[in-house]
């Protein structure tokens, strides 16, 4: 299949109308010029509805699921590489991976799958189950694949014996760093302290905590404010109205953005001063990098590749989960320092310019994409054992 027009890589992934990392990562990767002639991207977009419930294992999702995998078994066969994108658990989209594993491997296709998972990418036990049907659905998975990568280095570990003899590594997501344009300089000390929270409204989020720590900074007499943009997308309205019901109490200016597109997210991020996402457990939120890129110092929790990027105290702030006072202490050393914001929120962008820029992202990509394609040739035997970042 591969020319000299370079290759075919057909992407399986939820893409717009839904929005989320995966969305988002897909419409970064299919709008980047700079893989010129070397790729050609295909969708297959598995999206029905934009507002989902992710890991249900319903009648509705099971058939969906074989859909998937027969368009996907004949739209194979027109292309070098096939990229699967998937949150892999729980078990119901375990077993879908699997199955579009099996139908792109049936094809002929090299494949790749790329694990997003917050749950598994997080590296928190209390995140992800691992019982004997989902060992046996990972050894079935790693055994028609030629390349498993995840967003975390603690992903990969946790994967890595899981999956039988597949080449398991990590790779970072990242962002169009020059896209995005920081603030001319920081507010000054009369005005209040804006907050970013960019995320799906749901529990294991953080927003909560978050409003509870910032309550008890404003306590002190601190002038902050907080934008929340997020919705219901795969958690549902029941668990949105929850976490909004701590937003109604907030005794700080707090404003709902509501679900915003690409532009909007942006254009809130250039407006704040300082980015929070306190997350209980997490693979590699977009929106962090999209923070660091616009100059945003950001305050995330030790999880998933978090601690692969932002390095404490310089491009920002890193605290357990759920430890609402250490989330205080950080948020207020922020929020009352407008000079500290300045100097951290460019070390922050100069962070992600050096390890989660688009170009590195690209040219690791391209190098997956000619090993499997080459091994799917018969050019090149597949290696047994991996470490490290692929």
């Amino acid at each position: 299949m591969s020319s000299t027009c370079g290759l075919t890589v057909l992407l399986v992934a939820q893409a717009a109308p839904a929005r989320g990392g995966i969305p988002s990562f897909v419409t970064n990767l299919m709008a980047d010029e700079g893989f010129g002639s070397e790729v050609t991207f295909e969708l297959l977009n598995t999206t029905r509805v934009a507002q989902r419930r992710a890991g249900r294992w319903t009648v509705g999702n099971s058939l969906n699921s074989v859909v998937d995998a027969l368009v996907l078994a004949r739209r194979a066969r027109r292309a070098d590489v096939v990229h699967i994108q998937t949150a892999l658990l729980p078990l119901g989209p375990l077993v879908r991976a699997a199955a579009l594993c099996r139908a792109a491997r049936s094809a002929g296709a090299g494949v790749v799958l790329h694990v997003h998972s917050g749950r598994l990418n997080s590296g928190r036990p209390e995140a992800f189950r691992i019982g004997w049907a989902e060992r046996f659905f990972l050894r079935r998975t790693g055994s028609t694949c030629d390349r498993v990568i995840t967003v975390s280095r603690v992903g990969a570990d946790v994967l890595r014996p899981l999956m039988g003899s597949v080449e398991v590594g990590h790779l970072h997501n990242a962002v169009d760093v020059g896209s995005f344009t920081p603030q001319p300089g920081p507010r000054v000390e009369e005005e209040a302290c804006r907050v970013v929270y960019v995320g799906t409204l749901s529990r294991r989020k953080g927003l909560p905590e978050l409003v509870e720590a910032l309550d008890a900074v404003a306590a002190r007499g601190a002038l902050v404010e907080l934008d929340v943009v997020g919705g219901a997308h795969e958690v549902g309205e029941a668990e949105a109205q929850e976490v909004l019901a701590h937003c109604r109490n907030a005794r700080f200016p707090l404003r709902r953005r509501g679900s915003l597109d690409a532009a909007g997210v942006r254009r809130v991020l250039r407006e704040a001063d300082l980015f929070a996402l306190p997350s209980h457990w997490e693979g590699q939120p977009i929106a962090i990098l999209e923070a660091m890129a616009t100059g945003l110092p950001v305050v995330v929790t030790t999880v998933g590749a978090n601690p692969d990027i932002v390095r404490d105290g310089v491009d920002g702030r890193l605290v357990e989960p759920r430890d609402v006072g250490a989330l205080t202490e950080a948020l207020a050393e922020f929020v009352e320092n407008p000079g500290l914001r300045g100097r951290v929120g460019g070390s922050a962008r100069e962070r992600v310019l050096a390890v989660a820029d688009r170009p590195r992202l690209r040219g690791e990509l391209v190098r997956v994409y000619r090993a499997v394609e080459r091994r799917r040739s018969g050019v090149e035997p597949r290696p047994t054992t991996v470490s490290g970042q692929v």
